[in-house]
């Protein structure tokens, strides 16, 4: 195929130029000082420029300095002068091949928030040692534009190791990992401005089968019509694999949690794009069609606005309005993320002006649009809902996408495993879990008033339980929970909704209307809650995601909603702690109820409401089971109690079982053998702390003599649905299995433990979404082929679990594999499955 290089340099460079203007029109001076002098700082390594780190390897291929560049070098480094441009450097070459940015700079989603995103290609000459100091100038340039309020990444890449497909380096927020290459690149070529350097081969080549467009590279060169030299090449993108279009599905899934608008239309463009697999035409190839053929008049090389309309074309193709109407939201929302801080006008409001007209918007949809940051609670729970089942589509299509073209998740279970933790915290509605629905939709939540309603009987459309409405109470207004903004059977969720997304602020004005609980006490336990739980933490760590989601930060609330202790007028002095639980003539126990919320390593926030006589031995229990021998003690544990009397001491009765339930749990306090006892309404309770919990059983009054004889406690049943066909597996009845399990056992996940046997044979062990444990023993065969009929089976399942073992498909809750290995000490551990191959 003939090529017109000198042409296709021309229309690349007008390219540039023309994106280059469009990202500095209108954008702030300091966006413009960084984009200007990023790779001047990559050419020359001075102690009195910024990103000086000694020894570095430095210069870019091709540069030449730019006035704004020569007069910066005049102020900062006066003994400076154009011949000595490379006179900083100790180097006989450059290290730097070239310089680019990718992304929505440039485009109609650039915004004041825009990060830079950077590539460095580098040559693969350079030492490891050598490309550490290189990324180290990296991360002081990083922090040198974060001075001035600019986010940059630079992303270290080798030619050479991306295009032979071993690009995977860990994945972060900002990199993928291995969960995609082949669509990252086609992002990159769509977006990519050269900056410095040298130009991108595969924009220069209109190649019409990307399958030959290693072939095609090597007869240019082998024919002399090209030199290699003269070109940084990333490859083609003519590999790509149904596990791609999965793990990158999923990594923009993940990516949706904290950048819901910008990557709902990533989302559906990957979609679209796994609709016409294998046969897709990706925009990067029509983007260099268009560019290379001098088809440009109609044409506007955005690659947001391209992504917009391949994602439009499809879903109007399957007549899917709903999500179409989203999708546009999202996309006029985060093009005018910045309309409060910069003037609404310039090339970008323009372009959207006339894109809403098209859609026929009325006005007032784009004033509501336009209020986005000061959006309330109402606004915010109907967008995160759309969202949510937006994703939730997405989700459901991916896993019939992986069903139609044998997806194989083991290529990358270690991703796959972090990405569905990530989205199964963020949005999985389970009983007791505080749901966040401000996903970066509004800038302030809080209300200067809240209302806390209790129904104690059903009415017509009324549940009982408790309302929160946001606004003070007419004294003509007792049925405000008709206009309620949030409803649950119990007061501690309630509260703890309203509390960690942002409602119930610190000038917040407490209100209740209740039978049972009094204003004093709301705002006691309103006061406990907020300063042993602060609201922002540190996001989770892909190390902590590898990990059961233990328990970090416990609290323990006694008798907010229940209070025996108020019955009792006259106190009595000489208690004894052992008969709080069961109290004065008609042994009744003074917790009447017991509320746990605690956030976990995952930083989901949970809580648990236990009410009646036996409160305090349910709590216990279901605490037990939460906590594993050899996880993590937990940073923080207190107990808050709310009785009218004996609070000093019930407090301190319950503060001592839980630590003495979570140190025998955890191993930090030896259980003996002597049985523990507590008398609670008066009945007698036998407890043991075993491994995987707490068992207990009552004990008549008349037996309590021959308690040593009572000192076992009959197994439970612990049956678990078959996921192996039994052809190959056979379950056994030795429930014996290796303990670092239970420190890895995650709540609704269906994990698997492989373990090697001495005889070549295997074991198994599976935990189900309630943590109930299966065993096979001496399995053969491969477990690779297992893995993926185990994913099959998943694929194909249901919410029903209408199938031969059981297995009952959940959002984001993909099977997870891990591997029990032993080191040279003979201690076992447990790593992701194929990380040891």
């Amino acid at each position: 195929m003939k090529y017109d290089i000198e042409f296709a340099k021309k229309q690349v460079a007008d390219l540039e130029h023309f994106r280059i203007v469009r990202a500095l029109s209108g954008a702030s001076s300091e966006f413009q000082h960084i984009f200007k002098l990023v790779t001047l700082l990559l050419q020359v390594n001075h102690p009195r420029l910024p990103g000086f780190v000694a020894g570095t390897p430095v210069g870019i291929s091709n540069f030449t300095l730019s006035d704004y560049q020569q007069e910066y070098l005049a102020k900062v480094v006066p003994e400076f002068s154009y011949s000595q441009i490379n006179a900083f450097s100790h180097r006989t070459f450059d290290a730097i091949y070239g310089v680019y940015v990718m992304g929505s700079i440039a485009s109609i989603s650039q915004t004041a928030a825009s990060d830079l995103d950077i590539w460095v290609c580098h040559r693969k000459e350079l030492k490891n040692d050598e490309r550490e100091l290189l990324k180290q100038k990296t991360l002081v340039l990083q922090s040198w534009a974060k001075q001035y309020e600019i986010d940059v990444n630079f992303f270290l890449m080798d030619q050479e190791r991306f295009h032979c497909f071993r690009y995977s380096d860990a994945m972060t927020s900002e990199n993928c990992g291995s969960a995609q290459y082949m669509l990252l690149l086609d992002e990159f070529y769509r977006s990519a401005i050269r900056l410095a350097g040298k130009p991108l081969l595969w924009l220069h080549l209109l190649v019409e089968d990307e399958q030959q467009y290693e072939t095609e590279v090597e007869q240019l060169i082998l024919n002399k019509q090209i030199n290699p030299q003269d070109w940084v090449d990333f490859g083609g993108l003519g590999a790509f694999s149904a596990n791609e279009y999965f793990g990158a599905s999923l990594w923009h899934l993940y990516k949706g949690i904290d950048s819901p608008y910008k990557s709902t239309i990533k989302i559906l463009l990957l979609e679209a794009y796994s609709w016409e697999y294998p046969n897709t035409y990706l925009i990067s190839s029509d983007f260099k069609f268009r560019l290379l053929t001098d088809r440009t008049e109609d044409y506007h090389f955005d690659p947001y606005l391209a992504m917009l309309d391949r994602v439009t074309s499809y879903l109007i193709n399957h007549g899917d309005f709903k999500r179409l109407n989203f999708v546009r939201r999202c996309f006029y929302i985060k093009a005018t993320e910045d309309l409060w801080y910069t003037k609404a006008e310039g090339w970008r409001f323009s372009l959207l002006s006339e894109l809403t007209k098209q859609w026929g918007w009325d006005q007032d949809t784009i004033q509501e649009l336009n209020q986005r940051p000061f959006w309330k609670i109402k606004m915010v729970k109907r967008s995160y809902n759309d969202l949510v089942q937006m994703l939730m589509m997405s989700y459901r299509n991916l896993i019939k996408f992986a069903r139609k073209n044998h997806v194989d998740a083991t290529i990358m279970p270690q991703d796959i495993s972090i990405l569905s933790r990530k989205l199964y915290s963020a949005f999985e509605e389970l009983p007791g879990k505080v749901s966040l629905v401000n996903l970066l939709i509004s800038n302030d939540l809080s209300e200067e008033n809240l209302t806390f309603i209790e129904v104690t009987k059903a009415k017509a459309n009324i549940k009982p339980g408790w309302y929160v409405v946001n606004h003070a109470p007419k004294a003509s207004e007792l049925a405000s929970y008709n206009r309620h903004i949030e409803y649950n059977p119990n007061l501690h969720k309630l509260v703890s909704w309203a509390y960690f997304n942002g409602l119930l602020a610190k000038g917040t004005q407490l209100h209740i209307f209740s039978q049972t609980v009094s204003l004093e006490k709301l705002t006691a336990f309103v006061a406990d809650l907020t300063q042993f739980f602060p609201v922002k933490v540190p996001p989770a760590t892909n190390e902590e995601l590898h990990h059961p989601c233990e328990i970090r930060h416990l609290a323990v609330f006694v008798n907010l909603v229940s209070d025996p202790t108020k019955n009792f007028v006259q106190s009595w002095t000489n208690i004894q702690q052992g008969d709080l639980f069961s109290f004065g003539q008609n042994e009744e126990s003074l917790v009447g109820s017991i509320d746990l919320i605690y956030r976990n390593l995952w930083n989901e926030i949970r809580t648990l409401h236990f009410e009646g006589s036996n409160a305090i031995l349910l709590a216990l229990k279901v605490l037990a089971n939460k906590i594993h021998r050899g996880s993590d003690s937990p940073k923080a544990v207190d107990v808050f109690c709310y009785s009218e009397n004996y609070q000093r001491a019930l407090h301190d009765l319950v503060l001592t079982l839980v630590n003495k339930c979570i140190g025998i749990q955890m191993g930090t306090i030896s259980s003996t053998n002597t049985p523990n006892m507590l008398r609670i309404a008066g009945k007698n309770w036998q407890f043991f702390f075993e491994n995987r919990g707490m068992r207990w059983q009552e004990i008549p009054d008349a037996q309590l003599a021959n308690i040593d004889e009572l000192a076992h406690i009959a197994k439970s049943d612990e049956k678990a649905p078959h996921f192996f066909p039994h052809k190959f597996l056979s379950p056994q009845h030795n429930r014996k299995y290796p303990v670092e399990i239970d420190a890895f056992a995650s709540e609704g996940f269906l994990q698997f433990f492989f373990k090697d046997n001495t005889d070549g044979t295997f074991n198994v062990y599976i935990l189900d979404e309630q943590n109930h444990l299966e065993i096979y023993r001496h399995c053969d065969g491969e477990k690779e082929r297992k893995i993926r009929e185990i994913n099959y089976i998943y694929q194909q399942a249901d919410r029903s679990g209408n199938n031969m073992y059981h297995i009952i498909q959940r959002d984001f809750n993909y099977p997870q594999f891990y591997q029990l290995i032993s080191d040279s000490n003979n201690s076992r551990k447990i790593i992701p499955f194929t990380a040891i191959h």
